[in-house]
């Protein structure tokens, strides 16, 4: 169905600049955080203040993943449940307000990258140990090594698909990066349903798809200064 993409709102009209430009309108004037008793002058105004104020203390604070993702999680939904609730956004479809809370995150997120990303050193070095394995693994992995058949292999998508997945490192924002990981999936798709259909074979499954996902995964040469910085 043509509505059906999980990532559709990612491109919805109402984006982050729209959000932004959005909460600037002096009809969003007195937005409050429901913990907070200061109101300032427009809803532009607060967002900015009250995302500050988080992102000061929350750099403040020595890095731990479990409870840096659940503060960030929590701030994220009260804000959002503080836009949804204010009568600027009265009237709009749930593909905007999904789009706003995008944006939200986006900026957010935008904001707290050197802070979140890579931030543990013991995560660190586990990424290296892998990143090591996965370099020899390169070396000298073959498509038919993990079962892939000759019909769908197709060295041009595979650069395609590949080219997907080194544009994380363009991203910041977490759903930006899963867009990116999303993209090669379709990639990879579209080649399996090609070539099943120019062979007049059965449409392929997971165990056609996860094969050449693994592989392209592998096959990307700058693999580790992609995900390096954003596991």
């Amino acid at each position: 169905m043509e509505n059906a993409d999980p990532f559709a709102s990612s491109t919805a009209p109402l984006t982050w600049h729209d959000f932004l430009e959005r909460m600037r309108q002096p009809s969003a004037a007195d937005l409050r955080q429901s913990n907070q008793k200061v109101v300032l002058s427009n809803c532009f105004n607060s967002f900015v203040f009250f995302s500050s104020l988080f992102i000061v203390s929350f750099s403040n604070n020595a890095p731990d993943p479990e409870r840096d993702s659940a503060a960030v999680q929590e701030f994220l939904a009260n804000m959002e449940m503080a836009f949804r609730a204010h009568p600027l956004w009265a009237g709009c479809s749930e593909e905007e307000l999904e789009s706003a809370g995008e944006g939200l995150e986006k900026y957010v997120m935008t904001k707290l990258y050197t802070r979140v990303f890579a931030s543990v050193p013991d995560d660190s070095k586990l990424d290296e140990q892998l990143f090591e394995k996965i370099g020899l693994v390169q070396q000298f992995i073959r498509p038919e090594q993990l079962d892939i058949k000759t019909t769908f292999q197709n060295e041009t998508s595979w650069l395609l698909a590949q080219k997907e997945l080194q544009k994380i490192n363009m991203y910041k924002a977490p759903r930006d990066k899963l867009v990116c990981i999303l993209n090669c999936c379709k990639v990879i798709n579209n080649l399996l349903l090609n070539a099943s259909i120019a062979s007049n074979e059965d449409p392929p499954g997971a165990d056609e798809f996860l094969p050449v996902l693994i592989y392209v995964t592998l096959k990307v040469r700058s693999l580790h200064d992609c995900l390096n910085l954003f596991c």
